[in-house]
């Protein structure tokens, strides 16, 4: 006989299941399998259940803004002016870019504020909010081309529904039971996703990787530096001691590790350039056609190994929109940067021989 806690368990995760993917029939179980008071209970389980789909596909919907108001008085709203104005240009390109491949993001378009919260992060909740800490950009030295793919992984959190997903399978059943006993309004569920972002699991180890990779996709399709993603990861390696990072970027050891986003995303860029353009993740040195270029001095704002990644960036850019550059496209501007045709590819200023590496790169074309 199968026992009550373990057929509302059971019963549980089917309800839950049901209400993430639409309607369903509950399995059936014997009639001697439960008493009608755990047949009561779990009915009871299920109209919770129901309760918290209601109560979020208002937040994430027609609710948004309201639930964007609580989110700015529980964060506090930071009027950094730079800060700001750069968030809303990333926005605007990344929205462009999200919109080529998911139209839907016309009909909800993404609220967004820079808080007061001094740890590196920023976190996409419900209703396409999202909430940038103002800790993000001084470690990162407001290097746009990396910011850009810290919006564009939420983003992608936010296009596949993400926390809602990881808001229905985190939510404690007697949680749930208390604010559906209590007749609690959207609000209440609201402070309550609000009290778990950096101390719950909303997020898992797939939700993180295909967020990632849509950032790619994103940042790539707006125009940013490819190699942005990489030199990020590689920026918090070599900062690691010195950053204050928000709990949510340590709390789970199933998440990908910076050095295993750093990798990933090295690769796209090698792959993004029709496998033309490497960067040796150990030291930094850049290749083209497996014949070693360049490894970027280190320099007093960034380390030589984030500056191989957003080189490299700049490098793969040429190999996938013209797959055949010539020597003759390579030149120095007045301002001392190296070109390939159209596209600046470094600030030649570090270098110690700046004549040889364009020569080199000549050669290597």
């Amino acid at each position: 006989m199968i026992g009550f806690k373990k057929l509302a368990t059971h019963t549980a995760l089917a309800v839950a299941v049901c209400l993430s993917v639409g309607t369903c029939t509950l399995p059936v179980q014997p009639v001697e399998a439960a008493s009608s008071s755990a047949i009561g209970a779990l009915l009871n389980v299920g109209a919770q259940y129901a309760y918290l789909n209601k109560q979020l596909n208002y937040l994430d919907n027609d609710g948004r803004n309201e639930y964007m108001g609580q989110i700015k008085e529980k964060y506090g709203v930071n009027t950094d002016a730079r800060a700001n104005e750069m968030v809303a240009r990333v926005m605007k390109n990344l929205s462009a870019s999200v919109a080529k491949t998911d139209p839907s993001i016309t009909k909800k378009p993404y609220n967004y504020f820079v808080n007061n919260d001094t740890s590196f992060n920023a976190f996409c909740t419900v209703g396409h909010n999202m909430s940038v800490n103002i800790g993000l950009f001084e470690p990162l030295n407001y290097n746009e081309n990396e910011v850009a793919f810290v919006l564009a992984h939420e983003m992608g959190h936010g296009q596949k529904n993400h926390s809602m997903e990881g808001i229905r399978k985190s939510m404690p059943l007697d949680l749930l039971a208390a604010y559906y006993s209590a007749g609690s309004g959207a609000a209440q569920i609201g402070t309550a996703i609000l009290d778990k972002i950096g101390t719950a699991k909303l997020v898992t180890k797939p939700m993180e990787k295909e967020a990632d990779a849509l950032a790619f996709t994103y940042a790539s399709g707006a125009g940013y530096n490819i190699g942005g993603g990489a030199a990020l990861w590689q920026r918090m390696l070599d900062k690691s001691n010195s950053v204050k990072t928000s709990n949510v970027m340590e709390l789970f050891n199933d998440h990908p590790t910076n050095v295993s986003r750093r990798d990933t995303y090295s690769s796209d860029i090698t792959k993004y350039s029709g496998n033309v353009v490497k960067v040796n993740t150990d030291t930094g040195m850049i290749s083209l056609h497996d014949k070693n270029w360049y490894q970027p001095e280190d320099m007093s704002s960034m380390s030589g190994k984030e500056r191989a990644y957003l080189i490299a960036g700049n490098l793969s850019a040429v190999y996938h929109n013209n797959k055949n550059p010539k020597s003759s496209d390579v030149y120095r501007s007045g301002d001392n940067l190296l070109y390939i045709g159209q596209q600046p590819i470094m600030d030649l200023s570090p270098a110690k021989n700046p004549s040889e590496v364009t020569n080199t790169l000549k050669k290597l074309l």
